[in-house]
């Protein structure tokens, strides 16, 4: 998986992701910058899909009056020392979500927008 750099940069100049519908979010990204998005698109992909995925989780805790949790994906069993909270996969020593979590929880929550 990338580092999320490209899609980071295009949000940061004014791209944004569209959640409708919810479960098909949609990147709109500063002109000229399709051909950038296309070289990451899986890992952009992969983010979008995480994202939504979050976002859904996310709008069900807090419709019910619930603490936010922990934002994971649904096959994700459990954390492991080391390895993203949200996804499994080995982080940096340090970080508690890989790259591609953090900015999907981010844009899940509207604080990449």
């Amino acid at each position: 998986m990338g580092t999320c750099a490209v899609l980071s940069e295009a949000l940061a100049l004014g791209g944004r992701v569209v959640f409708d519908p919810p479960d098909k979010p949609r990147l709109l990204v500063p002109k000229g910058w399709g051909a950038r998005v296309q070289a990451e698109a899986p890992t952009i992909k992969e983010v979008l899909r995480r994202a939504s995925i979050f976002r859904a989780q996310a709008e069900r805790f807090l419709r019910g009056g619930r603490a936010l949790p922990l934002l994971a994906l649904p096959e994700y069993p459990g954390y492991e020392r080391g390895r993203c909270l949200s996804c499994g996969e080995p982080t940096d020593r340090g970080h508690y979500r890989c790259p591609v979590c953090v900015l999907a929880v981010a844009l899940a929550l509207d604080v990449a927008q």
